[in-house]
């Protein structure tokens, strides 16, 4: 193919940001962002019960984990709290991983935006509060939608129909800078560049690519 055939034959170049293919490209990621936050508060969820466990027996650590997190009585799953450690038992509802993607997706992302000049404390903050008001209320929802308490607090610390507890309010802070640690990987300017370069519309406009750049 001589280079005169290549220059007529030059290939169209198509930014993944443009029109219609960047909106789907958009939506992809975001869809992507989401499963991953859910994906990760899961299996987050089954090592947290292990690390409550292992915890609540050393004195320092002792006192982030006062709260008393339990299941519906009615579903007899609170025994896995009396299970050896060395088990490593963990145990999650699958509607947690909407209450996790949710919370991140549609909270944490919004708040680092707004928030990214503030200091890491005042955000972690702002997401520990948000979160810990978020589990009350879905944790109301879920019973009213399954007629089960998916889950529910039973110490001192309960509020919102034992939905959430003052208690746990830590542990949501550092679960706010763990989502936004993750969002702003997902958000690096290399990687974005990376997904809005440009693409040829074609297999033979890919070919004649290649032999420019040659």
């Amino acid at each position: 193919m001589g280079s005169q055939e290549i220059q007529r034959r030059r290939p169209v170049r198509i930014r993944r940001a443009d029109m219609k293919r960047g909106q789907r490209m958009k939506v992809a990621f975001a869809m992507f962002r989401f499963c991953l936050y859910g994906m990760v508060g899961i299996s987050s969820e089954i090592f947290f019960y292990n690390l409550v466990r292992v915890s609540r027996d050393v004195p320092v650590l002792g006192s982030l984990f006062q709260f008393q997190w339990r299941v519906d009585d009615r579903l007899g799953l609170n025994a896995i709290w009396d299970t050896p450690a060395v088990t490593a038992y963990g145990q999650c509802s699958l509607w947690m991983f909407f209450i996790y993607a949710i919370a991140c997706f549609f909270f944490v992302e919004p708040v680092f935006r707004w928030m990214l000049y503030q200091h890491a404390s005042l955000r972690a903050a702002v997401y520990g509060v948000g979160i810990l008001l978020f589990e009350g209320f879905s944790g109301l929802v879920l019973e009213r939608l399954t007629g089960y308490r998916i889950w529910y607090y039973g110490d001192a610390g309960a509020i919102m129909g034992q939905m959430t507890s003052l208690y746990i309010l830590p542990i949501w802070m550092v679960t706010g800078l763990i989502a936004e640690f993750i969002y702003r990987e997902l958000m690096d300017p290399d990687l974005m560049a990376a997904l809005e370069s440009p693409l040829p519309a074609t297999p033979e406009e890919t070919e004649a690519s290649f032999q420019l750049m040659r």
